[in-house]
């Protein structure tokens, strides 16, 4: 008998990242802002966990219970956008002349999303995208150092949580919080299947 294995591929790379502002209509239904490029994005770091504890009677494991899904990770990149610090990080443009960015704004949660190559054993390849539903962003760490004999760029780490929202469910009615598929579009076309794929509740 002839074992058919599944065709061997490869994921790797940052082919595109992406942001979008997500916020609540007055009639109460999700509203998805216009969609970003994030130029300069490094990688992206998310780890989910969820805590499982057991529970004795009768001198063995009785049940076990796991609780709610916890996700925290992190944005790595060589610059921020703009419309990320002012929206997402809590920044303020100024009328000064030049303008300035003061940190008196709202750090406001967002839709994110980037792509990864996916390259399989003929040579084809795919961009896969992973976009997470519900993040909320941290002010980043700042530091600098001296140039020396080189120059090296420096990464800005931007620390994140993502979790469920209310507002975005699938067709079941269930809470999620990440989605991924294939694409082989840009931006644009990902927010428009993010708004196809995303069952919106309505509120009374």
């Amino acid at each position: 008998m002839t074992y058919k294995y599944d065709t061997r591929e490869v994921t790797h790379g940052n082919a595109m990242g992406f942001f979008a502002k997500i916020s609540k209509t007055e009639s109460g239904e999700l509203d998805l802002k216009t969609p970003y490029p994030f130029t300069g994005l490094r990688k992206t770091s998310f780890e989910t966990s969820q805590e499982s504890n057991a529970y004795y009677a009768d001198n063995v494991e009785h049940v076990r219970l796991q609780g709610k899904k916890s996700t925290e990770g992190s944005i790595t990149t060589y610059q921020i956008p703009k419309q990320f610090m002012i929206d997402h990080l809590g920044k303020k443009l100024t009328n000064s002349t030049p303008p300035a960015l003061i940190d008196t704004g709202v750090n406001a949660n967002f839709i994110w999303g980037y792509a990864e190559t996916v390259t399989d054993e003929f040579g084809s390849e795919v961009e896969e995208f992973h976009i997470w539903t519900n993040v909320k962003a941290s002010a980043p760490k700042g530091s600098t150092a001296t140039d020396e004999s080189s120059a090296t760029p420096k990464e800005i780490e931007i620390p994140c949580t993502a979790s469920p929202n209310n507002f975005i469910l699938d067709s079941d009615k269930n809470l999620f919080q990440k989605l991924y598929g294939v694409i082989q579009t840009r931006v644009l076309s990902v927010l428009n299947l993010i708004n196809c794929s995303l069952q919106v509740p309505q509120r009374n």
